[in-house]
């Protein structure tokens, strides 16, 4: 089994890698020019065993092209900036759209036209959300905006490619203790879910065989802690 994840040096991109190696799959790694350094570091073992390769790339993502199919392609890439509407400029609204929206649907349009869909041959897709796709949160309202969007597009997707075997994911969780989620600096980080947690049950549900279709995973927290002021 191959993956190709794009924006490796992520920390749930990374925790996949590592789930998906662990399942004895290969694994491709997408990232771009100046971090792609650290992440040929941290994988130098797979790397240097033939089961990874890392493409460097200094575009958009969606300019990459793979010379190989992969029976999963993972794309954990968005931006999130915390501000009111009023306060956010036209720069930052179009940035945080086209890395986390639109960028992905040219991305996953060049993928299937790669990739075309070939009867009893599953192909996965993984989406990842986040719970601000089914819920509005002030002074977050484009990145809300935008996991919306991920949402309908997965769902239209399932609906188009609905007699094949090529399936659609989005898997949507609370804040993660990552770079991203630690910019929440009014909640107890120890309440945020830890990426190796949510890349094993992303894994787990990939890696089934079973006919079971979960399209849609929410992965909350259970408990929700805030720091004293």
């Amino acid at each position: 089994m191959k993956a190709l994840i794009f924006g490796a040096s992520g920390g749930l991109a990374t925790a996949l890698a590592d789930s998906l190696l662990a399942r004895n799959w290969k694994v491709d790694l997408v990232t771009r020019g100046a971090k792609a350094p650290a992440v040929k570091q941290r994988f130098a073992s797979s790397i240097a065993e033939g089961r990874t390769q890392v493409f460097d790339i200094s575009g958009k993502y969606s300019d990459f092209t793979p010379t190989r199919s992969y029976r999963a392609y993972f794309f954990p890439q968005a931006l999130f900036s915390r501000a009111p509407l009023a306060a956010t400029d036209d720069a930052t609204i179009e940035r945080e759209i086209e890395v986390g929206l639109a960028d992905l649907i040219r991305l996953t349009r060049k993928l299937l036209t790669l990739q075309p869909t070939q009867a009893d041959t599953r192909c996965d897709y993984c989406f990842v959300g986040s719970t601000s796709a089914y819920a509005g949160f002030a002074h977050t309202s484009v990145y809300c905006a935008v996991k919306h969007g991920l949402l309908g597009f997965v769902r239209a997707l399932n609906d188009e490619y609905a007699r094949t075997d090529t399936r659609f994911w989005m898997f949507s969780m609370g804040t993660m203790n990552t770079e991203m989620g630690r910019k929440l600096t009014e909640q107890d980080p120890s309440s945020f879910l830890q990426p190796v947690d949510v890349a094993e049950r992303i894994a787990n549900t990939i890696c089934s065989g079973s006919n079971l279709f979960e399209p849609e995973v929410v992965i909350r927290r259970r408990t929700i802690r805030f720091l004293e002021k």
